[in-house]
């Protein structure tokens, strides 16, 4: 029932933000801006999206191999884009993580090390998501004083500091423990325990965490030169550094799991943060749709991927012990 209500929350939400950008956007200008599109400056933002991907992967891989997991990239690369084929008919990314937890299972000793990967694959990325739109605040002082952006900004650290703390907080954990019924948590408080001893071991890695810290911001870099691409496909004529001030913090923003994939609160956080930078809004919503549409289109990939590698066995890792921490 809980999970029905915050479904239907997250549809109302979605629906009223997309009402609102259906009443203030002119969605023929829209039509406009996308007929007179030019193609070659969008397969290009295609091109350096589809790196971004790999760079998603990669990331993960090293993830795996800070516990013990050695996967080739390119196997990696599959299971990351059948996640994004799942993520499709999901009201959230959680489903297609939670396909990417079961079709790694197999090259790991426990399930536990499966859910710790993914999860802090997410963690990592959208640290460096949130700081790089921290820093991209600081890059934009005509946005200082516009209280929207700053509050949903917050609202993404808060939401993020929270979480850090609830799964690397050991003695939160206990205390949980001894605040739930004793039935319930002896059986899935060693499950908790576990995933939490699996974070550490990555968290007690520092070469682990600057390596897939950089990978992350190699990922940040290529998305924006993508919308940066795409941006000049629609006849955006601003300055690369305008989307490296922009999309991150509107990255940081979707983010938030209050919308369904993103749709309306990704759109509006466009609109409102390119017209900082002289995008009207039908520029930025055709910007927004295009990506849309390419988030969508990686997931038919993946759905092709899928369709024709599911009858192939997977792979085992060639070392699926877990790396103890040095103390």
């Amino acid at each position: 029932m809980k999970k029905l209500l915050v479904t239907g929350l997250r549809l109302i939400f979605t629906a009223a933000m997309l009402a609102w950008i259906i009443s203030q956007v002119d969605l023929r200008s829209v039509g406009g801006v996308m007929a007179g599109a030019r193609l070659p400056w969008l397969v290009l933002g295609v091109t350096v999206n589809l790196i971004s991907v790999l760079m998603a992967s990669w990331r993960w891989q090293r993830i795996l191999v800070g516990l013990g997991v050695i996967k080739p990239l390119l196997s990696v690369v599959r299971l990351v884009l059948i996640g994004a084929f799942f993520n499709m008919f999901l009201p959230s990314s959680v489903g297609g993580d939670v396909m990417k937890m079961i079709m790694i299972a197999p090259d790991v000793s426990r399930r536990e090390l499966a859910v710790s990967s993914v999860l802090m694959d997410r963690v990592i990325g959208l640290a460096v998501t949130i700081g790089v739109g921290l820093v991209s605040v600081l890059l934009m002082p005509n946005i200082w004083h516009e209280p929207a952006v700053i509050v949903t900004l917050a609202m993404a650290v808060v939401v993020f500091c929270t979480g850090m703390v609830t799964i690397f907080n050991r003695r939160l954990i206990n205390l949980v423990g001894r605040i739930m019924p004793r039935a319930i948590w002896g059986r899935v408080g060693p499950t908790i325990i576990s995933i939490h001893e699996s974070l550490m071991v990555i968290g007690h890695s520092p070469r682990i965490l600057l390596e897939t810290a950089g990978i992350s911001v190699l990922r940040q870099i290529a998305i924006c030169l993508s919308v940066y691409f795409a941006g000049l496909g629609f006849g955006m004529g601003v300055p690369v550094v305008a989307y490296f001030a922009t999309v991150p913090i509107a990255l940081a923003i979707t983010a938030l799991p209050v919308a369904i994939n993103g749709l309306g609160i990704q759109d509006n956080a466009l609109i409102f943060l390119l017209a900082t930078v002289g995008i009207s809004a039908p520029q930025a919503l055709s910007l927004s749709i295009f990506l849309h549409a390419l988030r969508n289109g990686i997931g038919l990939l993946g759905g092709i991927v899928f369709a024709l590698t599911r009858t192939q066995p997977v792979p085992v890792a060639d070392d699926t012990a877990p790396v103890v921490p040095n103390q």
